[in-house]
């Protein structure tokens, strides 16, 4: 009788341990699938306001009014430099300067050298600013600003791209298509590399 009752409290034990460790691995799978589920439906980070800087040289307001009327030169060089260095600056009439240069520019040159800059700029200012250039009547001006804002790889591209998708070219049109088509494989890459990083993770260390 007595061996029975060893007998019974031993195979107790080990449904016990055995339920347990069950039990342990659920609430493991539990928690492992709800970070998967933040992370897969986690808006994507937004795109700053401003590019950081370390430290910015200040400039006297002459030097940079001058700047500033440097912006409308004869020379187109000239004033794309202006503007370039504004931008870089920071200064703040620097988003109206280039929106107008957008809107007013005749050389084309000029207009995709400060879609260029912009586009290595990924704040929320720089794709508003490419947006203006969606409105262009210069058709490659207009291609070029789509694919400066599929470089963005952000939610937050896609829908700066609605006038474009509306675009009177058709190949404006499927150049847009293609950069939202970019945009998204980018944001669910993006999100796919989360979750290799999640799996790689262990959820409990044992010391």
């Amino acid at each position: 009788m007595k061996w029975f009752l060893m007998l019974l409290i031993f195979i107790a034990g080990i449904y016990y341990l055995i339920a347990q460790k069950k039990d342990d691995l659920k609430k493991k799978e539990m928690m492992q699938q709800a970070k998967k589920e933040q992370i897969a439906t986690q808006l994507d980070p937004a795109l700053p306001v401003k590019t950081e800087k370390t430290f910015l040289i200040k400039f006297s307001l002459q030097t940079l009014k001058t700047l500033r009327g440097l912006t409308e030169d004869a020379n187109e060089k000239v004033r794309f430099a202006a503007a370039e260095l504004l931008w870089q600056l920071q200064d703040e009439s620097a988003p109206g300067v280039l929106k107008n240069m957008l809107e007013n520019e005749t050389e084309a040159v000029v207009k995709k050298n400060i879609i260029e800059m912009l586009a290595k700029d990924k704040t929320k200012l720089s794709l508003a600013l490419l947006t203006e250039a969606l409105k262009d009547y210069d058709k490659e001006t207009r291609l070029r600003a789509v694919s400066a804002i599929g470089s963005f790889s952000n939610k937050e591209a896609i829908p700066a791209l609605s006038r474009a998708l509306e675009d009177y070219d058709e190949e404006v049109r499927l150049k847009a298509l293609e950069a939202v088509n970019s945009i998204r494989r980018d944001i669910e890459a993006h999100k796919e590399q989360q979750l290799r990083e999640l799996d790689s993770k262990p959820l409990f260390r044992i010391e």
